[in-house]
């Protein structure tokens, strides 16, 4: 697969993080950071939809951030719960969109103890991430 030019490699000082570490993903304007391992699975001929669906994910924050201004968009992501929220929300129905046309099942129970912990600053609970998540997973967007 061909990746868009502002894709780029995770490196120093996304590694050195104890929460952002060499995992996870990220958008700010107007590039993409992702692991290593998954840059080079996507530029791959048969990439894991998963980490496409990550890339989608990733994307979708990008043109929210350039609709808001990347600046603006950033403090209320940092500031405010119910912001982050809501744009994780709409980040992963992008993924969940990709993944149901691939037959695979977006894998909600993990991402809501993700959106109730430290990386994502406790912007909701399990149980309402959960039920929210399960929601929009069953086709109820």
């Amino acid at each position: 697969m061909e990746l868009p030019s502002n894709v780029k490699i995770k490196t120093f000082p996304w590694t050195a993080l104890p929460l952002l570490g060499k995992y996870t993903a990220h958008a700010i304007y107007p590039n993409i950071y992702i692991p290593k391992n998954i840059y080079e699975n996507l530029k791959s001929k048969n990439p894991n939809p998963e980490y496409v669906s990550v890339l989608l994910h990733e994307q979708t924050h990008i043109k929210r951030q350039k609709q808001a201004g990347w600046f603006i968009w950033g403090l209320k992501y940092c500031f405010s719960r119910n912001f982050r929220f809501n744009e994780e929300f709409e980040a992963i129905k992008t993924q969940i969109k990709y993944l149901k046309s691939k037959n695979m099942k977006f894998d909600t129970a993990r991402r809501a103890k993700y959106l109730s912990g430290p990386l994502y600053l406790w912007c909701i609970s399990y149980k309402e991430a959960k039920e929210k998540l399960d929601y929009l997973q069953l086709g109820n967007q």
